[in-house]
């Protein structure tokens, strides 16, 4: 066992975590027929993170996070809120601005980084992008005009541009339309792009929030820092890349997945109660049944090196480790799940693979063969993990 004190980071492929706990399982491996990477699996590179130790390596309520192209990384925590650099072996660097709304101040930041490796804070409470220098100090600001916040709202452009969410108009939340305003660094606006509508055209707005109404099929979209919309609807393996050099097309010939007997049956014992408890709050809520059969996906990620990402729906499993809630005893278990499993493509269409991501890891950025992204254990302790991915092929 490792003490807290004795290692804050613990890199190479690892099977303990730098608290001393033993990590979770590692995930199976991956296969998929005409992979170019062949069989594939997932190691742990890097945590940061402890349970009791240092401050500047515990975090409550990681909001995003960003690497440089030297493997630094950039963490936005809610409490304290702050942003926090660790170098590429999770080695504390330095804490960059503070809570606030003068100039090197944030309220909300989602967190992206230059080619040149400045970090760039996106405000939207202040309609602000900020660039900080690698040595963390703050240069300057530019204003641009968005709405919208969360670790979505911000995108790098490879060519130096950036892109923030914003609302067009203000319509009843049913009809809300969303867009990406295109500036440069110095704060001109360069364009803007519509977002695809979420939900088929003509249909009833309804819970689109996994959690409420699962298997929902709808459009999803993702932004490549190569300067296109990546979009696809999710009850067909049909996804375009809309590179104005010529669209490109994702696709796999492969069967849709049925909901297992048991996890149609606890999904449906979910829904009723929320229902149920709307209904006696006097809220007015829609939802539609539950499919017998999931859409082919669920999200798209656009990685870095402009790879994609597609979180793939796969069959679930029951597991034994799902506890009920110690603040609602009484909300229905939630036993099955489904093994995280994204297809992975080139920005030209070739079918890398498909990768496996260990259970209650929530990836934030994907580069080459890497991930880095948040896990929370059991004990709800957070920790920033690097995985790579290996492979046969």
């Amino acid at each position: 066992m490792i003490p807290r004190r004795a290692a804050l980071t613990l890199v190479a492929v690892a099977v303990i975590s730098i608290t001393g706990h033993a990590c979770t399982a590692a995930p199976p491996a991956a296969e998929a027929p005409n992979a170019a990477w062949g069989s594939t699996s997932v190691v742990e590179e890097l945590a940061i993170g402890v349970d009791i130790g240092p401050e500047e390596y515990m975090f409550g309520g990681i909001r995003d996070m960003a690497v440089g192209p030297d493997g630094t990384i950039f963490v936005s925590a809610i409490e304290p809120a702050l942003i926090r650099q660790y170098d590429a072996e999770g080695n504390f660097v330095r804490d960059i601005g503070r809570q606030g709304q003068g100039p090197g101040e944030y309220q909300s930041p989602a967190l992206g980084v230059l080619a040149d490796g400045r970090l760039a804070v996106w405000d939207f409470r202040a309609n602000r992008l900020s660039l900080f220098s690698r040595d963390g100090d703050y240069e300057e600001s530019v204003t641009a005009e968005s709405n919208i916040g969360g670790s979505e709202a911000l995108h790098i452009d490879a060519g130096g541009s950036f892109h923030v969410l914003a609302r067009a108009g203000f319509a009843e939340v049913a009809g809300q339309m969303t867009e990406l305003h295109e500036y440069s660094l110095n704060g001109t606006l360069l364009g803007r792009v519509a977002i695809p509508a979420p939900d088929p055209a003509g249909a009833a707005f309804t819970l689109s929030f996994e959690e409420l109404q699962p298997f929902t099929t709808r459009t999803l979209w993702a932004w490549s820092p190569l300067g296109y919309m990546v979009v696809g609807r999710n009850d067909r393996y049909d996804i375009e890349l809309r590179d104005p050099a010529g669209v490109v097309h994702l696709s796999r010939d492969i069967e849709p997945v049925a909901l297992a007997a048991g996890e149609h049956a606890e999904w449906d014992a979910f829904r009723d109660r929320f229902l149920f408890l709307n209904r006696d709050r006097s809220i007015p809520v829609e939802s539609d049944p539950i499919p017998s059969q999931k859409p082919y996906f669920r999200s798209i990620h656009a990685a870095d090196d402009g790879r994609i990402w597609v979180w793939r729906y796969v069959a679930a499993v029951e597991r034994e480790d799902i506890l009920p809630r110690p603040e609602a005893p009484e909300r229905p278990l939630l036993t099955w799940r489904e093994p995280p499993t994204y297809d992975v493509f080139e920005a030209d269409g070739t079918f890398l693979g498909s990768v496996v991501l260990p259970n209650d890891f929530a990836p934030h950025v994907f580069r080459g063969e890497r991930i880095w992204g948040l896990h929370t254990d059991e004990d709800g302790v957070e920790r920033v993990k690097r995985l790579r991915v290996e492979t046969s092929g």
